[in-house]
């Protein structure tokens, strides 16, 4: 009966009100459940030309790759993986080639030729983004050439990512800057021999820029950074992760022109000092990411004028800052009562002053790292108490003055937290 009644729903509906919140494997799963029904080769054809969403975080084998070109079902999001697909340029013309018709967002993971990913490329008319590659999965024969063939093809490109691309130069993402002007979000991860110049350029063309992330490029100096903060005055979110050379110039340069900035990250920078934060604190209020993990000359001074300032703070990770101590953990848990997700690890002179006034001041705290802290059980019964959001907490290595090797570890939730103290201390009120 359901099947009839949804066999006479007119086409217009059916398309548009009914199957985009159908997955793939919905349409697979009600193609298999009608192969013996009366009603099937109207299914057939109600399907037939469907524009589904799809899923960029899973992949499409090859065999039902073939099954949807057969029914002609057309996906917007793509991730294709190397091991899932043996592709090759003769091999896609026949079985796959008007499947990327309508995809708006592409994803492609592990080593991949030139001509198979051009060809891809090439086929695809609505490209708004595209992500090649992860740091567990880099794409090293993804080349220059390629990045010519998306800039040619794809002038309004909006997104791209590029992770462990080691064959990437300035002179690929050059071409992208130069034709890919309305881009909003580039990430260049870890692409090692991408140097200033292509970022520079970047910068001058693409000045409605809102994203950069260039972790993991140690070759990029100030000058990249103050030229995207002097034309991409709009930038939401900046990730520096161990780009080394970076030193203060650039960060005040940053809070002086982009004071929109909601995300910084400035991992194993090890030059920034506090002139750089307390800047950024005080113009870029809307703050609410910020990583500084190994940034050692980092002292209170910084992140008492993040709280005072960027109450909005949702995230911050000082991981290895060990000159934070109880001092200005205390005073982001009275101003930035928000507070998601806090990272200690190594910071060895917190103790359980900061834990227990984040417990009751951040009660919507969602993760926490204080391995190799001075934080003994208190802290954890506080946490267990008062952060019922908590999804994740560490306490492993060294965290010395805790009083069982139960609590050094990972803990899931606040719940399994409280099951492991009330079996240490079966009377606690939690």
């Amino acid at each position: 009966m359901m099947m009839e009644s949804m066999i006479k729903l007119p086409d217009d509906m059916f398309k548009q009100e009914l199957l985009p919140y159908l997955t793939v494997d919905d349409i697979v799963n009600l193609d298999n459940a009608c192969m013996n029904h009366i009603y099937r080769p109207q299914l057939l054809d109600k399907i037939d030309g469907v524009i589904l969403l799809g899923d960029k975080d899973k992949s499409v084998k090859a065999s039902l790759f073939k099954w949807l070109g057969m029914r002609r079902i057309y996906l917007i999001n793509i991730l294709i993986e190397k091991s899932d697909f043996n592709l090759t340029p003769s091999s896609i013309e026949n079985d796959y080639v008007d499947q990327f018709k309508y995809t708006q967002h592409a994803v492609m993971r592990g080593p991949m030729r030139d001509e198979t990913a051009i060809f891809i490329i090439s086929h695809c008319s609505f490209l708004l983004s595209m992500v090649v590659g992860d740091q567990e999965q880099p794409s090293p024969q993804i080349t220059d050439h390629i990045l010519q063939s998306i800039a040619e093809h794809f002038t309004g490109l909006q997104s791209l990512s590029l992770s462990c691309c080691s064959e990437i130069t300035d002179s690929g993402l050059i071409t992208i800057s130069e034709h890919c002007r309305d881009l909003k979000s580039l990430a260049v991860m870890g692409c090692d021999q991408i140097k200033n110049t292509s970022i520079i350029s970047i910068s001058t063309h693409c000045y409605g820029l809102l994203s950069l992330n260039q972790s993991l490029c140690n070759q990029l100096t100030e000058a990249s950074i103050i030229s995207i903060s002097i034309h991409c005055t709009g930038l939401q979110s900046l990730d520096l992760e161990d780009c080394r050379q970076i030193t203060d110039a650039s960060i005040i340069s940053l809070s002086t022109h982009c004071t929109g900035l909601q995300s910084l990250h400035l991992d194993e920078c090890g030059q920034i000092t506090d002139v750089s934060i307390i800047a950024i604190s005080i113009s870029c209020t809307g703050l609410q990411s910020l990583k500084i993990e190994g940034c050692h000359l980092i002292t209170d001074a910084s992140i008492i004028s993040i709280s005072t300032h960027c109450t909005g703070l949702q995230s911050l990770h000082l991981d290895d800052c060990g000159q934070i101590t109880d001092v200005s953990i205390i005073s982001i848990s009275y101003h930035c009562t928000g507070l998601q997700s806090l990272n200690l690890q190594y910071c060895s002179q917190i103790s359980d002053a900061s834990i227990i006034s984040i417990s009751e001041n951040c009660t919507g705290l969602e993760e926490l790292i204080v391995s190799i802290t001075n934080i003994t059980d208190a802290s954890l019964i506080a946490i267990a108490k008062n952060c019922n959001a908590l999804w994740y907490l560490n306490t492993n290595d060294y965290c010395d003055s805790l009083s069982s090797d139960e609590l050094q570890g990972h803990f899931k939730s606040a719940s399994e937290l409280r099951a492991v103290l009330l079996s240490i201390y079966p009377s606690l009120p939690i």
